[in-house]
């Protein structure tokens, strides 16, 4: 199971490891409704350092014991913020799911990574991220791209499927944020064929993303 994670985890990462080679043009995105209240029987999470939150079904819980230095590396993220330094390496800050016989599934993540020096748009980091995805994952199949705002923040949140090497077919949802030169990216993974059971969730959470500092 943890292999299973890591390698979910690689994948979001990508993008941004990639990050310099991509500088093309995005392409358009569909402008979403205004942004929805987070769900009042969700179960929300404060980092100890206060610098995000995010909420998910009651039913869900942490994992933390699931990946190591969680809570180092919020620490060293919020360094990297207020020092304008670069993180060492791309950071799992967070990780949570429905406790199952075959692990944490569904679950949701935040990955992020720091781009100090370099000139970063919104489009930029999210065509960065895609083109991350479409490198690695195979036959990687995009349902839909909406831009909108979560938090009072500029955010586009990507439907897709595909398959990461080694691992079934997978359809994730995820959401991209760029706060300053760090970039954001929350995944949501459902067991595999069932992400229409847990759509309507999977929005919810990443919606309900707060990044506090």
């Amino acid at each position: 199971m943890k292999r299973f994670i890591i390698s979910l985890l690689t994948v979001v990462a990508l993008g941004a490891i990639l990050f310099t080679g991509c500088v093309g043009a995005p392409p358009p995105a569909a402008e979403a409704p205004p942004e929805a209240e987070i769900s009042a029987h969700f179960t929300t999470y404060t980092d100890e350092v206060g610098l995000f939150s995010i909420s998910y079904p009651p039913d869900w819980e942490l994992a933390l014991s699931e990946i190591e230095g969680l809570e180092q590396a919020t620490e060293e993220l919020l360094e990297s913020i207020e020092q304008d330094i670069p993180l060492e390496r791309v950071s799992t800050i967070f990780f949570a799911g429905l406790p199952t016989e075959m692990g944490y599934t569904p679950n949701v993540n935040i990955v992020c990574e720091s781009f100090p020096g370099l000139i970063v748009t919104h489009e930029i980091m999210v065509e960065a991220e895609i083109q991350g995805l479409k490198d690695f994952v195979q036959g990687y199949h995009e349902f839909s791209r909406v831009k909108t705002t979560v938090g009072g923040r500029e955010a586009t949140i990507v439907d897709w499927e595909g398959t990461i090497p080694g691992l079934p077919k997978q359809h994730s949802l995820q959401l991209f944020t760029l706060v300053g030169k760090v970039a954001w990216i929350v995944t949501c993974t459902p067991p595999a064929g069932e992400f229409s059971e847990h759509e309507d969730d999977f929005h919810a959470i990443v919606r309900s993303l707060r990044i506090l500092k």
